[in-house]
């Protein structure tokens, strides 16, 4: 089974993550049951030179290109800072997608706003099941 990412930045971090799940899908998918394919990658210039091995064709500058996908069920957030990276990880949550990040910044400042949606999002999703 695939798994869609989509990946919000494409600098030192973002190039690594869309690289790592390329390189390590089999292994991935070798331990978890899912192999993971990145499907979009925010960026802010789409003219930037990177990596030969990043595929063009993956690359937009909206978010909600990647936001609004249905297929992308998981989103890395690798921009940094506060803005826009909170914003878009608040609207993944609400369109009922995974999150992860390593923005400590982030966290540390508005990690509990995160984990209250993150936690209302997932009752309602428990209250569905029953």
């Amino acid at each position: 089974m695939t798994i869609a990412l989509g990946v919000l930045g494409c600098g030192t971090v973002g190039q690594g993550t869309v690289l790592l799940a390329h390189r390590r899908a089999e292994k991935i998918q070798h331990l978890t049951g899912f192999r993971p394919y990145v499907k979009r990658i925010l960026v802010r210039d789409l003219e930037k030179t990177r990596s030969p091995e990043i595929d063009r064709s993956k690359l937009t500058n909206q978010a909600y290109d990647i936001l609004d996908d249905p297929e992308i069920q998981v989103i890395v957030e690798t921009i940094g800072g506060i803005e826009p990276a909170r914003t878009y990880i608040l609207e993944a949550l609400r369109r009922g997608k995974h999150v992860v990040t390593a923005n400590k910044d982030l966290i540390a400042l508005y990690g509990a706003e995160i984990l209250k949606v993150a936690m209302m999002l997932a009752l309602k999703f428990c209250m569905k099941l029953q």
